[in-house]
């Protein structure tokens, strides 16, 4: 069969070829930088097909809705600062970052030597400029984000200075790694004519310029004309994504050869990849998810209103119900952080450990209960909301299912549409004080936290982002918040899943790719041998 190269035809093709027979490789190479494991040299020309779940609206940063969207735009534009693949702060374009003693000032030091690929240098003027559109722009999803900015300074060349609001600022580090850190040419800023949306070109600093899109099916991105400052990252000469939500049509791709690389998380194809795998089809690499696969409450709505019905959800799920169905791919949970970041409570035992008994007692006393379970129809949590719904009917609560398309489910809940929502897009943020304002906060986008403790909650939070506290006195600070969500069942936690990368044999790299902990991935460091 010979291998398509065109790229966004791919998906026709693929689902075509289901039925190929398997066919054996080479054992999985795990060196992610030299490529000598996977048998040769890194190949600079090399284009790296890929296909993944989830589309791409618009390659402007201030335009971003979705952060499943950050790991396409990473390819083409730089961030200040930037995660690894164990969710590490790490340098990005800028390279040392300090907020002063009084928290009221953050100032970052920027990489020297860097320019947009249009030739117009990167410095903190350009920084300035980003920011302040990010902030004034009129259609920004990043004003949020940038609220605790009240002016920008460019120093000098490489030095500049947020002026942050009292008490506030503290989780800009791991803003900027995101969308709202990524940086564009102050040359397209000033030109109103320029499609950032739709084609950003030479106005970014990243290993890859965009060469075609077409939302919602893929694109294809080719080397940057001007050197990279990072040797390990930007080792191919372009990159072609298509959207393919199937994930066992991605699986066969890869398997085929009409790919070299994309991912597995639902229970079926992740047994799959790995049966594969052993016998020398691929490679793989797994990553569990910071993301957690849970149920989202709004606690001003119906008869979650009452604490004993919330209480009463939280007693009736079996977390290792939702496990067996992933093949133990989803590993219970029952705190927001990891256990291997500081933010998260040592030792900690859950409230509501599973006890249908007390659930039901719970439903009685709060004279029944009826609640609606909203899921995006098709997706990989379908079937995890179905468990969900099974326990609350056992647990006494009349609960009906609400299949929503998967691109309505989160929007809608943030409008407050729906009541209840099983989803898997949780994501604690690398710095608490943005998981507090992103989830928990009176104003954040879900807006879960809505009863009266929600305003003590706040003002604890408030007190915890302070940017002259250290980590090790903010940190027990935020773990009390966490035992307060818990103890009130605002956000539910079920399971971490896991995510696998599936490459074929020439690729490397592929076990080395940042934010594939929350389902996305940053693909600057694949590369592919000759």
């Amino acid at each position: 069969m010979s291998v398509p190269r065109s790229g966004f035809v791919l998906k026709g093709l693929l689902v075509a070829a289901l039925s190929v027979s398997l066919a054996a490789c080479a054992d999985a190479a795990k060196t992610p930088a030299g490529g000598e494991s996977a048998g040769g040299a890194i190949n600079p020309d090399a284009i790296l097909r890929v296909a993944l779940p989830s589309p791409i609206r618009t390659f402007d940063p201030a335009l971003v809705a979705s952060y499943g969207e950050n790991g396409y735009l990473a390819l083409t534009y730089d961030r200040l600062t930037m995660l690894d693949k164990n969710d590490n702060l790490i340098p990005g374009l800028a390279t040392k970052w300090e907020f002063s003693a009084d928290g009221s000032s953050l100032t970052l030091t920027l990489r020297e030597g860097v320019s947009f690929n249009d030739g117009t240098p990167f410095n903190a003027a350009a920084v300035k400029a980003n920011i302040e559109r990010s902030k004034t722009f009129e259609k920004s999803t990043l004003k949020s984000a940038f609220a605790d900015i009240t002016d920008v300074t460019a120093v000098d060349d490489t030095h500049v200075r947020f002026t942050l609001r009292a008490g506030g600022g503290v989780q800009l580090l791991s803003t900027f790694t995101t969308n709202a850190g990524m940086m564009i040419s102050p040359k397209a800023i000033a030109d109103p004519s320029y499609d950032l949306a739709n084609n950003p070109g030479n106005a970014t600093t990243g290993p890859y310029v965009v060469t075609k899109f077409t939302p919602n099916e893929g694109f294809k991105m080719t080397k940057a004309p001007r050197t990279y400052w990072d040797p390990a990252a930007g080792r191919l000469g372009g990159v072609e994504v298509t959207f393919i939500q199937d994930g066992t049509t991605r699986v066969r791709g890869v398997q085929t050869g009409q790919l070299d690389l994309s991912t597995a998380n639902s229970p079926a194809d992740i047994v799959t990849v790995q049966k594969l795998a052993d016998q020398g089809q691929f490679h793989i690499a797994k990553t569990r998810y910071r993301n957690i696969l849970g149920v989202y409450l709004r606690a001003n709505q119906g008869d979650l209103a009452k604490p004993e019905v919330r209480q009463a959800i939280a007693y009736a799920i079996d977390p290792n119900a939702v496990k067996a169905l992933f093949s133990g791919y989803c590993t219970p949970t029952q705190q927001i952080y990891p256990d291997s970041t500081p933010w998260a409570i040592p030792n900690y035992k859950y409230p509501y450990a599973h006890n249908v008994d007390k659930a039901k007692e719970l439903v009685s006393q709060a004279g029944g209960a009826k609640v609606t379970v909203t899921f995006p129809a098709g997706s990989n949590v379908e079937q995890s909301a179905n468990v969900v719904q099974a326990a609350l009917s056992a647990a006494g609560i009349q609960a009906s299912l609400n299949p929503v398309p998967t691109s309505e489910n989160e929007p809608r809940f943030i409008k407050g549409d729906f009541e209840l929502m099983v989803a898997n897009s949780f994501s604690p943020k690398v710095d608490p004080a943005e998981t507090f304002n992103t989830y928990f906060s009176p104003s954040g986008t879900y807006k879960l936290s809505v009863e009266p403790q929600a305003a003590q909650l706040a003002k604890d939070a408030t007190a915890a982002a302070s940017p002259t506290l250290s980590q090790d006195k903010r940190a027990p600070m935020y773990q009390d918040i966490t035992k307060t969500i818990m103890e009130q069942a605002w956000f539910i936690p079920i399971c971490n899943m896991t995510q696998t990368a599936v490459a074929g044999p020439k690729v490397v790299g592929y076990d080395n790719i940042p934010w594939m902990s929350i389902g996305i991935t940053d693909l600057r460091y694949v590369a592919m041998v000759r």
